[in-house]
Protein backbone atom coordinates (compact mmCIF):
# COMPACT_ATOMS: atom_id res chain seq x y z
CA UNK A 1 0.00 0.00 0.00
CA UNK A 2 1.51 3.41 -1.00
CA UNK A 3 -0.77 4.74 2.33
CA UNK A 4 -3.29 3.67 4.33
CA UNK A 5 -5.21 4.93 7.62
CA UNK A 6 -5.00 2.95 11.00
CA UNK A 7 -8.33 2.95 13.10
CA UNK A 8 -7.79 2.32 16.92
CA UNK A 9 -10.93 0.73 17.40
CA UNK A 10 -10.97 0.85 21.34
CA UNK A 11 -10.19 4.73 21.52
CA UNK A 12 -13.73 4.68 19.32
CA UNK A 13 -15.18 2.88 21.96
CA UNK A 14 -14.00 4.95 24.49
CA UNK A 15 -15.28 8.35 23.14
CA UNK A 16 -18.48 6.90 22.59
CA UNK A 17 -18.23 5.87 25.94
CA UNK A 18 -17.20 9.18 27.45
CA UNK A 19 -20.68 10.90 25.93
CA UNK A 20 -22.95 8.73 27.53
CA UNK A 21 -21.54 10.00 31.14
CA UNK A 22 -22.68 13.58 29.82
CA UNK A 23 -26.09 12.28 28.75
CA UNK A 24 -28.90 12.29 30.89
CA UNK A 25 -30.45 8.19 31.78
CA UNK A 26 -33.08 7.44 28.64
CA UNK A 27 -31.33 9.78 26.21
CA UNK A 28 -30.72 7.74 22.62
CA UNK A 29 -27.57 8.50 21.13
CA UNK A 30 -27.18 8.64 17.50
CA UNK A 31 -23.50 8.62 16.08
CA UNK A 32 -23.37 10.32 12.99
CA UNK A 33 -21.01 8.28 10.46
CA UNK A 34 -21.65 10.22 7.27
CA UNK A 35 -18.94 11.83 4.79
CA UNK A 36 -17.41 8.42 5.47
CA UNK A 37 -17.43 8.48 8.65
CA UNK A 38 -16.17 11.77 9.12
CA UNK A 39 -13.06 10.40 6.42
CA UNK A 40 -12.15 7.37 9.08
CA UNK A 41 -13.61 4.61 7.03
CA UNK A 42 -17.76 3.45 6.77
CA UNK A 43 -16.78 -0.04 6.90
CA UNK A 44 -14.12 0.25 9.77
CA UNK A 45 -16.40 2.36 12.14
CA UNK A 46 -19.63 1.58 11.37
CA UNK A 47 -19.78 -1.94 13.38
CA UNK A 48 -17.96 -0.30 15.79
CA UNK A 49 -20.54 2.81 16.43
CA UNK A 50 -23.38 0.11 15.99
CA UNK A 51 -22.11 -1.81 19.34
CA UNK A 52 -22.16 1.61 21.49
CA UNK A 53 -24.50 4.07 20.12
CA UNK A 54 -28.24 3.51 19.93
CA UNK A 55 -28.24 4.97 15.97
CA UNK A 56 -26.20 5.31 13.15
CA UNK A 57 -26.90 8.87 11.07
CA UNK A 58 -25.68 9.03 7.30
CA UNK A 59 -26.05 11.76 5.10
CA UNK A 60 -27.64 9.92 2.08
CA UNK A 61 -29.29 6.77 1.01
CA UNK A 62 -25.98 5.11 -0.37
CA UNK A 63 -24.39 5.25 2.32
CA UNK A 64 -27.58 3.64 5.08
CA UNK A 65 -27.20 1.13 2.40
CA UNK A 66 -23.32 0.34 2.60
CA UNK A 67 -24.32 0.31 6.73
CA UNK A 68 -26.61 -2.17 5.62
CA UNK A 69 -24.48 -4.56 3.73
CA UNK A 70 -22.75 -4.74 6.94
CA UNK A 71 -25.06 -6.56 8.65
CA UNK A 72 -26.03 -4.08 11.03
CA UNK A 73 -29.42 -3.70 12.45
CA UNK A 74 -29.74 -0.46 14.35
CA UNK A 75 -32.01 2.20 13.32
CA UNK A 76 -30.62 4.63 10.52
CA UNK A 77 -31.72 8.20 9.93
CA UNK A 78 -31.31 9.54 6.58
CA UNK A 79 -30.04 13.40 7.69
CA UNK A 80 -29.72 14.55 3.84
CA UNK A 81 -31.78 14.74 1.01
CA UNK A 82 -32.98 12.05 -1.29
CA UNK A 83 -35.08 11.92 -4.42
CA UNK A 84 -38.08 11.16 -4.92
CA UNK A 85 -37.33 8.52 -6.94
CA UNK A 86 -35.63 6.71 -4.42
CA UNK A 87 -37.88 7.40 -1.59
CA UNK A 88 -39.45 3.94 -1.72
CA UNK A 89 -35.92 2.18 -1.48
CA UNK A 90 -35.95 4.11 2.14
CA UNK A 91 -39.31 2.89 2.98
CA UNK A 92 -38.19 -0.67 1.83
CA UNK A 93 -35.23 -0.66 4.14
CA UNK A 94 -36.61 0.62 6.97
CA UNK A 95 -34.17 3.84 6.90
CA UNK A 96 -36.00 7.39 8.46
CA UNK A 97 -35.96 10.21 6.50
CA UNK A 98 -34.91 13.83 7.31
CA UNK A 99 -38.13 15.71 6.27
CA UNK A 100 -38.58 19.12 5.13
CA UNK A 101 -40.52 18.57 1.47
CA UNK A 102 -44.21 17.94 1.45
CA UNK A 103 -43.64 15.80 -2.34
CA UNK A 104 -41.13 13.77 0.01
CA UNK A 105 -43.73 13.28 2.13
CA UNK A 106 -46.31 12.47 -0.03
CA UNK A 107 -43.70 9.78 -2.00
CA UNK A 108 -43.02 8.42 1.52
CA UNK A 109 -46.47 7.83 2.71
CA UNK A 110 -47.17 6.03 -1.29
CA UNK A 111 -44.20 3.87 -0.66
CA UNK A 112 -45.85 2.83 2.51
CA UNK A 113 -48.70 2.07 1.36
CA UNK A 114 -46.77 0.27 -1.27
CA UNK A 115 -45.26 -1.51 0.68
CA UNK A 116 -47.48 -1.74 3.39
CA UNK A 117 -45.43 -0.13 5.87
CA UNK A 118 -45.38 3.01 8.06
CA UNK A 119 -42.80 5.21 6.29
CA UNK A 120 -41.01 6.95 9.48
CA UNK A 121 -39.38 10.74 9.48
CA UNK A 122 -37.70 12.82 11.18
CA UNK A 123 -39.17 16.50 10.34
CA UNK A 124 -36.65 19.18 10.66
CA UNK A 125 -37.21 22.44 11.81
CA UNK A 126 -35.27 25.61 10.92
CA UNK A 127 -34.71 27.59 13.14
CA UNK A 128 -31.36 29.87 12.54
CA UNK A 129 -29.50 27.98 10.18
CA UNK A 130 -30.92 28.61 7.25
CA UNK A 131 -30.08 25.54 5.58
CA UNK A 132 -32.60 22.59 5.11
CA UNK A 133 -35.77 22.41 7.47
CA UNK A 134 -39.30 23.44 7.77
CA UNK A 135 -39.55 27.64 9.69
CA UNK A 136 -41.65 27.58 12.45
CA UNK A 137 -43.95 29.98 10.49
CA UNK A 138 -44.28 28.18 7.67
CA UNK A 139 -44.89 25.00 10.07
CA UNK A 140 -48.78 24.65 10.32
CA UNK A 141 -49.49 25.23 6.80
CA UNK A 142 -46.91 21.92 6.03
CA UNK A 143 -48.51 20.07 8.63
CA UNK A 144 -51.79 20.76 6.99
CA UNK A 145 -50.67 19.44 3.96
CA UNK A 146 -48.40 16.30 5.28
CA UNK A 147 -49.73 15.67 8.97
CA UNK A 148 -52.85 13.23 7.64
CA UNK A 149 -50.94 11.50 5.13
CA UNK A 150 -51.87 8.13 6.10
CA UNK A 151 -48.53 5.66 6.23
CA UNK A 152 -46.35 8.26 7.28
CA UNK A 153 -44.99 8.60 11.13
CA UNK A 154 -43.77 11.46 12.25
CA UNK A 155 -41.21 9.35 14.22
CA UNK A 156 -38.86 12.49 15.05
CA UNK A 157 -38.03 16.23 15.52
CA UNK A 158 -34.58 17.90 15.58
CA UNK A 159 -32.90 21.00 14.30
CA UNK A 160 -29.02 21.67 13.98
CA UNK A 161 -27.76 24.70 15.66
CA UNK A 162 -25.81 27.43 14.33
CA UNK A 163 -23.54 29.00 16.46
CA UNK A 164 -22.27 26.96 19.07
CA UNK A 165 -18.68 25.09 18.11
CA UNK A 166 -17.18 28.52 17.58
CA UNK A 167 -18.17 31.19 20.63
CA UNK A 168 -18.49 30.77 24.66
CA UNK A 169 -21.76 32.93 24.23
CA UNK A 170 -24.82 30.22 24.03
CA UNK A 171 -27.50 33.23 22.87
CA UNK A 172 -28.13 31.80 19.49
CA UNK A 173 -28.69 28.65 20.27
CA UNK A 174 -31.05 29.55 23.40
CA UNK A 175 -32.56 31.48 20.71
CA UNK A 176 -32.68 28.65 18.63
CA UNK A 177 -34.22 26.19 21.16
CA UNK A 178 -36.90 28.96 21.61
CA UNK A 179 -38.12 28.69 18.19
CA UNK A 180 -37.67 24.86 18.46
CA UNK A 181 -39.97 24.68 21.31
CA UNK A 182 -42.54 26.81 19.94
CA UNK A 183 -42.67 24.08 16.84
CA UNK A 184 -43.22 21.29 19.34
CA UNK A 185 -45.76 23.04 20.93
CA UNK A 186 -47.24 23.34 17.36
CA UNK A 187 -46.77 19.49 16.85
CA UNK A 188 -48.76 18.88 20.34
CA UNK A 189 -51.62 20.96 19.12
CA UNK A 190 -51.63 19.03 15.65
CA UNK A 191 -51.52 15.66 17.57
CA UNK A 192 -48.00 14.93 16.45
CA UNK A 193 -46.28 13.75 19.34
CA UNK A 194 -42.77 12.44 17.87
CA UNK A 195 -40.53 9.94 20.22
CA UNK A 196 -37.18 11.08 19.06
CA UNK A 197 -36.07 14.78 19.81
CA UNK A 198 -33.14 16.02 19.45
CA UNK A 199 -30.87 19.49 18.72
CA UNK A 200 -27.44 18.74 20.05
CA UNK A 201 -24.38 17.76 18.07
CA UNK A 202 -21.05 16.95 19.99
CA UNK A 203 -20.66 20.79 20.85
CA UNK A 204 -24.04 20.72 22.52
CA UNK A 205 -23.84 17.39 24.38
CA UNK A 206 -20.80 18.84 26.01
CA UNK A 207 -21.54 21.86 27.02
CA UNK A 208 -25.98 22.44 27.38
CA UNK A 209 -27.62 19.47 28.81
CA UNK A 210 -30.81 20.99 28.66
CA UNK A 211 -31.11 21.13 24.97
CA UNK A 212 -30.36 17.35 24.58
CA UNK A 213 -33.96 16.45 24.93
CA UNK A 214 -34.67 12.85 24.27
CA UNK A 215 -31.98 12.58 21.37
CA UNK A 216 -28.04 13.72 20.73
CA UNK A 217 -26.34 13.32 17.29
CA UNK A 218 -22.53 12.72 18.15
CA UNK A 219 -19.83 13.33 14.87
CA UNK A 220 -16.88 14.22 15.39
CA UNK A 221 -16.53 14.15 19.07
CA UNK A 222 -16.87 10.33 18.75
CA UNK A 223 -13.82 10.49 16.00
CA UNK A 224 -11.45 11.91 19.07
CA UNK A 225 -11.74 15.47 17.93
CA UNK A 226 -13.06 18.33 19.74
CA UNK A 227 -15.05 20.64 17.16
CA UNK A 228 -13.17 23.77 18.55
CA UNK A 229 -11.05 25.21 21.12
CA UNK A 230 -14.15 27.20 21.86
CA UNK A 231 -15.86 23.70 22.90
CA UNK A 232 -12.81 22.51 24.86
CA UNK A 233 -12.45 25.47 26.82
CA UNK A 234 -15.92 25.65 27.55
CA UNK A 235 -16.53 21.97 28.98
CA UNK A 236 -13.39 22.75 30.95
CA UNK A 237 -14.66 25.97 32.37
CA UNK A 238 -17.76 23.83 33.36
CA UNK A 239 -15.74 21.37 35.11
CA UNK A 240 -16.03 18.60 32.50
CA UNK A 241 -12.48 17.42 32.25
CA UNK A 242 -13.12 14.96 29.51
CA UNK A 243 -10.56 12.83 27.36
CA UNK A 244 -11.34 12.22 23.69
CA UNK A 245 -8.21 10.12 21.86
CA UNK A 246 -7.90 10.53 18.29
CA UNK A 247 -9.03 7.00 16.58
CA UNK A 248 -7.57 8.05 13.01
CA UNK A 249 -3.64 7.40 12.19
CA UNK A 250 -2.42 8.31 8.52
CA UNK A 251 0.28 6.69 7.31
CA UNK A 252 2.74 6.41 4.11
CA UNK A 253 6.15 5.23 3.53
CA UNK A 254 9.71 6.69 1.68
CA UNK A 255 9.22 6.18 -1.86
CA UNK A 256 12.47 7.80 -2.72
CA UNK A 257 15.57 9.09 -0.57
CA UNK A 258 17.68 11.95 -2.76
CA UNK A 259 20.65 14.16 -2.08
CA UNK A 260 19.91 17.61 -3.09
CA UNK A 261 23.13 20.09 -3.44
CA UNK A 262 22.95 23.49 -1.61
CA UNK A 263 20.78 26.21 -3.95
CA UNK A 264 18.83 23.57 -6.39
CA UNK A 265 14.90 23.94 -6.14
CA UNK A 266 12.85 21.54 -5.16
CA UNK A 267 8.82 20.99 -6.43
CA UNK A 268 6.75 22.67 -9.05
CA UNK A 269 7.38 26.74 -8.77
CA UNK A 270 10.34 26.66 -7.89
CA UNK A 271 9.00 27.57 -4.27
CA UNK A 272 11.88 26.04 -2.22
CA UNK A 273 15.34 26.70 -2.62
CA UNK A 274 18.04 24.19 -0.68
CA UNK A 275 20.02 27.03 1.75
CA UNK A 276 22.41 23.98 2.65
CA UNK A 277 23.07 20.35 1.07
CA UNK A 278 20.10 18.60 2.20
CA UNK A 279 18.51 14.89 1.95
CA UNK A 280 15.21 14.85 1.15
CA UNK A 281 12.47 11.98 0.79
CA UNK A 282 9.37 11.52 -1.53
CA UNK A 283 6.39 10.27 -0.31
CA UNK A 284 4.13 8.72 -3.25
CA UNK A 285 0.71 10.89 -1.61
CA UNK A 286 -0.42 14.41 -2.81
CA UNK A 287 -3.24 16.62 -3.33
CA UNK A 288 -5.60 13.98 -4.88
CA UNK A 289 -4.90 11.81 -1.88
CA UNK A 290 -6.30 14.53 0.70
CA UNK A 291 -2.78 15.94 1.56
CA UNK A 292 -3.64 19.64 1.20
CA UNK A 293 -1.72 21.48 -0.86
CA UNK A 294 -1.60 24.45 1.27
CA UNK A 295 0.76 22.10 3.63
CA UNK A 296 3.51 23.05 1.02
CA UNK A 297 6.38 24.61 2.63
CA UNK A 298 4.29 24.92 6.05
CA UNK A 299 3.26 20.90 6.98
CA UNK A 300 5.56 18.13 8.77
CA UNK A 301 5.39 14.86 8.97
CA UNK A 302 6.83 12.06 11.35
CA UNK A 303 9.99 9.98 10.54
CA UNK A 304 11.76 7.37 13.38
CA UNK A 305 9.39 9.87 15.83
CA UNK A 306 10.65 12.91 14.61
CA UNK A 307 9.14 15.73 12.68
CA UNK A 308 10.33 16.71 9.16
CA UNK A 309 9.03 19.53 7.43
CA UNK A 310 7.40 19.17 3.79
CA UNK A 311 9.43 21.41 1.48
CA UNK A 312 8.32 22.51 -1.87
CA UNK A 313 4.97 22.37 -3.07
CA UNK A 314 2.53 19.43 -2.55
CA UNK A 315 1.99 17.64 -5.91
CA UNK A 316 -1.06 15.15 -7.26
CA UNK A 317 0.86 12.61 -6.08
CA UNK A 318 4.10 13.27 -4.45
CA UNK A 319 5.28 15.13 -1.42
CA UNK A 320 8.82 15.66 -0.18
CA UNK A 321 10.44 16.32 2.97
CA UNK A 322 13.29 16.99 4.35
CA UNK A 323 15.03 14.66 6.28
CA UNK A 324 18.55 15.97 6.49
CA UNK A 325 18.75 15.77 10.32
CA UNK A 326 17.11 13.11 10.60
CA UNK A 327 18.18 10.54 8.41
CA UNK A 328 15.74 7.85 6.25
CA UNK A 329 15.94 4.96 4.34
CA UNK A 330 13.43 3.71 1.55
CA UNK A 331 10.43 2.07 2.65
CA UNK A 332 10.79 3.97 6.33
CA UNK A 333 7.47 4.66 7.65
CA UNK A 334 6.33 7.81 8.00
CA UNK A 335 3.41 9.50 9.90
CA UNK A 336 0.95 12.04 8.40
CA UNK A 337 -1.36 12.38 11.05
CA UNK A 338 -0.98 10.67 14.59
CA UNK A 339 1.49 9.53 16.63
CA UNK A 340 4.93 8.19 15.76
CA UNK A 341 7.13 7.49 19.38
CA UNK A 342 6.92 10.31 21.14
CA UNK A 343 6.06 12.72 19.05
CA UNK A 344 2.46 13.23 17.64
CA UNK A 345 0.84 15.37 14.79
CA UNK A 346 -3.04 16.39 15.35
CA UNK A 347 -5.94 16.89 12.95
CA UNK A 348 -6.22 20.59 14.49
CA UNK A 349 -2.92 21.31 13.15
CA UNK A 350 -3.16 21.04 9.70
CA UNK A 351 -6.49 22.72 10.15
CA UNK A 352 -5.24 25.84 11.32
CA UNK A 353 -2.20 25.59 8.44
CA UNK A 354 -4.57 25.20 5.72
CA UNK A 355 -6.98 28.03 7.51
CA UNK A 356 -9.57 25.35 7.86
CA UNK A 357 -11.59 23.32 10.63
CA UNK A 358 -10.37 19.51 11.34
CA UNK A 359 -14.01 18.30 10.32
CA UNK A 360 -12.50 19.21 6.59
CA UNK A 361 -9.44 17.42 6.82
CA UNK A 362 -10.24 14.46 7.83
CA UNK A 363 -13.25 14.17 5.27
CA UNK A 364 -11.14 14.87 2.41
CA UNK A 365 -9.02 11.90 2.94
CA UNK A 366 -9.21 10.09 -0.34
CA UNK A 367 -12.12 7.34 0.31
CA UNK A 368 -9.66 5.41 -1.78
CA UNK A 369 -7.21 4.77 0.71
CA UNK A 370 -7.65 1.60 2.36
CA UNK A 371 -9.11 1.80 6.56
CA UNK A 372 -7.68 -0.28 8.80
CA UNK A 373 -9.44 -1.10 11.94
CA UNK A 374 -6.71 -2.03 14.54
CA UNK A 375 -7.61 -3.76 17.48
Amino acid sequence: MLSWIEIDTERLRQNIDVFRTVMSPGTAMMAVIKANAYGHGLEAVAPIAAERADWLGVNCIDEALAVSRLDISKPIAILGHTPVDQIEDVVRNGYRQVLYRPDVAIALSKAGEKLGVRAKAHLKIETGTNRQGVSVESLPSFLDSVGKLPSLEIEGVYTHFANIEDTLDPSYAQAQVRKFRAALELLQRAGIRPQYIHTSATSGALLYAEMNFTMVRIGIGAYGIWPSRETQLAARERGRLLTLDPVLTWKTRVAQVKDVSAGDYVGYGLTYRAGRPMRLVVLPIGYYDGYDRKLSNSGRALIHGQPAPVVGRIAMNMTMLDVTDIGAEPDDEVVLIGRQGEAEIRVEELAEKIGSISYEVVSRINPRIPRLAMS
